[in-house]
């Protein structure tokens, strides 16, 4: 099992006894509903693409350029002390606020399709944990393989895990990135933390380059409980030494979504734009998630498979899952 970055706090050593695996069957699940940032959308990709040309696709939603904030590694971002907008930290200091976005971003993960272009989720391991009130996922970590670049290139490709809350409208997501958001990317693989923060206003780390077959590992971690929750969220190179993370305070949501695995895909035309062969395939092992701060006791994992109408061709698509690995096929 692999060792836990030295400047993150290590719960694998005093956990490691009651990691039993528990071999799930994993039913598939296809889902067409619209997703929650505006689930009566009835405009294509495409349709909304034209609207809104000069927008970023940034992972599950279309966003404003300006409503898109790349923060250095490591900075806080806290939504608490403002209603109106956020200050971002670094070493106790403000250096950054920014209002609310004065337009809600577009949801694109379960968006209308294009015929013959997939857009959106594709698959992915997820689980609701039900947790009771006031209890919520404080620690979730994984790791993932980089795969080779696709055969042929133009499709943005979206490899990560993370959690959510409810209510829904944010994620807290380690994102593997292939091809370019409007913002940064292209036909390299690159790696950054990311916060979706209610439809509105979207938090990157600063991303850096990976190379295929470096090892990744997407942690999360909760870093202070009562009113006022803390999380990190940390995108590493394990093979590299390299990583790069966000911080967040937040109010009013319990964390309790859990995702050892998501493939999310723009652009696609051809199943050649997805790595392929040997490396079609994302397989996210050791995944395991805690609750009970600051406890930390583990959960016996129940992920499930979700099949998405992305509206693409399609291609080898699969979910198998078993304990806390889940391998997710191009």
């Amino acid at each position: 099992m692999k060792n836990i970055n030295k400047n993150r706090i290590s719960f694998k050593s005093v956990v490691d006894s009651l990691l039993v695996p528990r071999v799930l069957s994993g039913a598939v699940l296809l889902l067409f509903a619209a997703g929650s940032m505006a689930s009566a959308q009835t405009r294509s990709y495409g349709e909304l693409r034209a609207e809104h040309p000069d927008w970023l696709q940034v992972p599950g939603a279309l966003a404003r350029p300006d409503c898109v904030h790349q923060i250095p590694s490591g900075a806080t971002v806290d939504t608490t002390s403002d209603k109106k907008g956020d200050d971002v930290i670094l070493n106790g200091k403000v250096i950054a606020h920014y209002d609310r976005c004065p337009e809600q971003a577009i949801d694109t993960r379960h968006v209308a399709q294009d015929p013959g272009t997939g857009n959106g989720w594709v698959e992915a391991a997820q689980w609701d944990t039900a947790l009771k009130s006031g209890d919520n996922i404080d620690f979730l970590y994984g790791y993932w393989t980089v795969p080779s670049a696709p055969e042929n290139d133009g499709a943005l490709i979206f490899l990560f895990n993370g959690v959510e809350p409810s209510p829904s409208g944010w994620i807290m997501q380690p994102v593997l990135q292939y091809g370019d958001n409007g913002h940064f990317g292209g036909d390299y693989w690159v790696l950054a933390s990311w916060l979706v923060h209610s439809n509105t206003d979207f938090y990157v780390s600063t991303p850096i380059n990976v190379n295929p077959g470096d090892t990744i590992e997407g942690a999360l971690w909760q870093t202070a409980s009562g009113k006022t929750l803390g999380y990190r969220v940390d995108a590493s190179d394990q093979t590299t030494g390299q990583n790069s993370t966000l911080k967040l305070t937040s109010t009013g949501y319990q964390w309790i979504w859990a995702y050892a695995g998501v493939l999310e895909a723009y652009r696609v035309t051809s199943c050649s734009q997805f790595p392929s062969g040997s490396d079609g395939v994302a397989s996210f092992v050791e995944t395991h998630v805690y609750h009970g701060y600051p406890k930390s006791e583990l959960l016996s994992n129940k992920f499930y498979s979700a099949k998405y109408n992305y509206g693409g061709p399609s291609c080898n698509f699969n979910v198998e899952i078993s304990g806390g690995s889940a391998t997710l096929q191009f």
